[in-house]
C-alpha cells in the first residue's frame, strides 16, 4: 500500500462543491482510503493568466493502485466531478495532482514524482506540512518546513473556515 499526497484546487464555479465532490469520489473508490485532509486555503492563481482565486488543499490517501493506475483514477475523477478542458494554468473546476508517492523519485511519460513544481508552491507545501510536519522532499532531502521558508513567492491569501466532510 502506498501513501500518496494529492493536491486539489478549484477556481471556477462552486469551488467548495468541486472540492467536496472530488474528495467524496476519492473516498468512494474501494481501493482508496483517505487518511487525512488538510485545511483549505484561498490562494492567488499560479502563472500569468488573469483569473479567480483558487481554493486549494491536500489529501493524504493510501492505495494499492500503481502510480499509473492512480494517475488514471484521478483523471477520471476530475472528469466525473466536472472538469472541462482549459489552457495550461487556466481556470479549472477541479484539478488533482499527484505530489508524492511514499518516498519515491521517478518519472514516466505522464507522471513526475515528486511533482516537478511542488517545492515552489506554498499552497501545496503548507497543507502538506499541516498533514505531516516531519515530511521531507524525497528528491532534495529537504524538510517541507524548510522548503516553505525558502519560497520567494507566496500565493496563500488566507485559511478558509470550511469543513470538507467525507461521505
Amino acid at each position: 500500500m502506498s501513501k500518496i499526497f494529492l493536491a486539489l484546487g478549484s477556481n471556477k464555479g462552486n469551488r467548495e462543491e468541486y472540492l467536496i465532490n472530488a474528495i467524496n469520489a476519492l473516498s468512494s473508490d474501494n481501493r482508496i482510503e483517505i487518511l487525512k485532509v488538510s485545511s483549505i486555503y484561498e490562494t492567488k492563481p499560479y502563472g500569468e493568466i488573469p483569473q479567480n482565486n483558487y481554493l486549494n488543499g491536500v489529501v493524504l490517501i493510501q492505495t494499492d493502485y500503481s502510480p499509473d493506475e492512480t494517475y488514471k483514477v484521478i483523471k477520471k475523477i476530475e472528469k466525473v466531478v466536472g472538469r472541462t478542458d482549459s489552457v495550461r494554468w487556466g481556470e479549472r473546476e477541479i484539478d488533482i495532482d499527484i505530489i508524492l508517492i511514499d518516498l519515491l523519485v521517478f518519472e514516466t511519460e505522464k507522471i513526475i514524482i515528486p511533482h516537478k513544481e511542488f517545492h515552489l508552491r506554498d499552497f501545496v507545501l503548507v497543507p502538506m506540512h499541516e498533514i505531516d510536519n516531519k515530511l521531507i522532499d524525497p528528491k532534495s532531502k529537504i524538510k517541507i518546513e524548510n522548503l516553505i521558508k525558502l519560497l520567494d513567492e507566496r500565493y496563500i491569501i488566507r485559511k478558509i473556515n470550511f469543513n470538507l466532510t467525507i461521505i
